[in-house]
């Protein structure tokens, strides 16, 4: 999974490049942000000319989800002291995630899962951070016919597919995919709407539809 992310840094790295950050800049937001769809949304908004609190709120909304993966983690990594808390939660992303609760679920739960998570998502941070750095220096040479964005959009859905295993899940996947395709609003605000309404489909059928 950390290799099949390579082409997503690349296309980020370059959006970044394309849409007028200095290098540093985009080095600096791959490494303080460290959110593939929050910078891609970002960047974007940032070339279009959007307010600067649009884009904040936008970054924001989009990463509201951390707060359930890491509420979700807590159940196998809230025993950990605060270093190790803490760099779980900067080397949090979809796939280190994905690939956790897939393992954690499994019928012999391991008994050492925070080394599991740190060697996957510690090598998933060295995979983004040298593929931005080739997309910044490098994007421009890499020729249109790759169509390199439509990685972002199949990285996520292998991602969402072994996911889906209640009710909870389906439904604000289901709503939130929706809303993004069927809501019309300037600056690109209906990512922000359909995050929202996602999350909080998600939370109101794991509150009353007792999961699965």
């Amino acid at each position: 999974m950390s290799m099949s992310i390579l082409p997503f840094g690349l296309v980020c790295g370059a959006a970044a490049s394309n849409a007028g950050l200095t290098t540093g800049q985009a080095l600096a937001m791959s490494w303080v942000i460290f959110a593939g769809s929050a910078q891609i949304a970002s960047t974007q908004l940032f070339a279009g000319g959007a307010p600067l609190l649009v884009i904040l709120a936008t970054a924001t909304v989009i990463n509201l989800r951390f707060l359930m993966y890491g509420a979700s983690l807590a159940q196998g990594f809230g025993g950990l002291d605060r270093r190790w808390q803490a760099a779980i939660a900067y080397l949090l992303t979809d796939q280190a995630y994905a690939l956790t609760i897939i393992r954690r679920s499994g019928s012999q739960r391991p008994a050492h899962l925070h080394w599991f998570y740190l060697g996957l998502a510690g090598a998933t941070w060295v995979c983004w951070q040298l593929a931005t750095i080739a997309g910044v220096l490098l994007g421009n040479l890499v020729p249109p016919s790759w169509s390199l964005d439509f990685i972002v959009p199949l990285t996520f859905i292998a991602m969402l597919v072994p996911l889906l295993g209640d009710r909870p899940m389906v439904l604000a996947a289901a709503t939130g995919g929706g809303a993004a395709v069927l809501l019309l609003l300037p600056l690109q605000l209906n990512l922000i709407a359909a995050a929202l309404l996602g999350v909080a489909a998600g939370m109101v059928a794991e509150k009353f539809g007792g999961g699965r």
